[in-house]
């Protein structure tokens, strides 16, 4: 399992393979199965086959795969242009379900593959983004508008890891009352603060993972207040517990390009 932190609100992760528990989080996913089939299940427990799906914000859903598909995994802000329109797209083609199976998606996801063999992890996600919104004549502007200071209250989330954070402090932060800030949060990213407030950490503590850091230790880095709450935020968000991903991270034996 590798992962790339590709700038702000994008990440990338490849080679996961196996079980994951229905969950959600405040991304916008989209998975490709470069080589092979992924198994996309919903909320309600239904199945689909598939080589490439784009997940809303805040869907529940668990995109899973085996070693033989050579899984890739993008996840875009909802906030970052990409995340906007990807966002809208996918609610717009599957009647609000949130769940975009694109159909006849092998060719963009073989090419996707060989993106990604040829020009990195960066034009790889560019190109696989790109190529979604031509599919609905759409661009990566093209989106719902996002108010400015929400864009600014998720950065200061980020900003102010591993300290503690609440709905009030960053609401007079950036100047809002605290319930419009919460009401703007959910209405805009299909997910509340404080499930984006867990899902920042849970990303900073991944990126802990991925440089070789101890659970426990990465944790704490990220904010948390022991392992037992990263490890519920993990299942509630991932599907599965941080040490299954520790351990996916360790068995790869390749230095994990973080920032590239």
């Amino acid at each position: 399992m590798r992962v790339w932190d590709l700038g702000p609100g994008r990440l990338m992760v490849s080679g996961w393979s196996g079980d994951l528990a229905v969950h959600h989080h405040p991304a916008v996913q989209v998975g490709v199965g470069t080589k092979g089939p992924l198994t996309v299940t919903d909320g309600e427990g239904t199945h689909n086959t598939c080589r490439l799906v784009v997940v809303a914000s805040g869907t529940r859903h668990a995109v899973c795969s085996d070693a033989g598909s050579a899984a890739l995994s993008l996840y875009l802000g909802p906030t970052t242009p990409e995340g906007i329109a990807l966002n809208a797209l996918s609610r717009a083609l599957t009647q609000h379900s949130g769940i975009w199976i694109v159909g006849s998606g092998e060719k963009l996801a073989d090419a996707t593959a060989a993106s990604l063999t040829a020009s990195g992890p960066r034009a790889a996600a560019d190109f696989l983004v790109s190529e979604l919104c031509r599919l609905s004549d759409a661009g990566p502007e093209s989106g719902p508008w996002v108010h400015p200071q929400l864009r600014q209250a998720i950065e200061l989330i980020s900003r102010s890891l591993p300290g503690a954070i609440d709905l009030a402090s960053v609401a007079g932060a950036v100047a809002l009352s605290s319930d419009y800030l919460g009401r703007l949060c959910r209405q805009q990213t299909g997910a509340s603060f404080s499930a984006t407030t867990r899902w920042v950490r849970l990303l900073t503590a991944l990126r802990y993972l991925a440089n070789g850091v101890p659970v426990t230790d990465a944790a704490h880095l990220a904010g948390f207040a022991d392992g037992s709450h990263a490890n519920r935020v993990c299942w509630e968000m991932a599907g599965a517990p941080p040490c299954d991903f520790a351990r996916a991270l360790a068995a790869s034996h390749v230095p994990t390009p973080l920032g590239v």
